[in-house]
């Protein structure tokens, strides 16, 4: 999985989440899990990505709480560009 892809992925759970609903919430993260352990487990991305799958992983409570700030919108292509950016500087690691 290439770190595109995975932002791309992880916009399109926040678009979906609702942040007010327990079992949408759990199901978001369920899906991140999950996806993260397939992408460790295959061997099929690169260390920088699975750093920055691990820090979405670890930050996904944050992410849910905000996730009007990182949802993507149809049609809106540099909007959502911009908003999977800020995505990859909440979740890649820092020294």
């Amino acid at each position: 999985m290439s770190l595109n892809n995975f932002l791309s992925y992880l916009q399109q759970l926040l678009t979906m989440v609702d942040p007010s609903n327990r079992y949408s919430c759990g199901l978001v993260k369920a899906s991140l899990s999950s996806t993260v352990a397939l992408a460790v487990g295959s061997g099929k991305a690169d260390a920088y990505c699975i750093r920055v799958m691990r820090g979405a992983e670890a930050n996904i409570d944050r992410l849910i709480v905000h996730a009007d700030e990182f949802k993507g919108y149809p049609g809106a292509y540099e909007l959502n560009m911009h908003n999977r950016k800020m995505l990859e500087q909440v979740c890649r690691p820092h020294c």
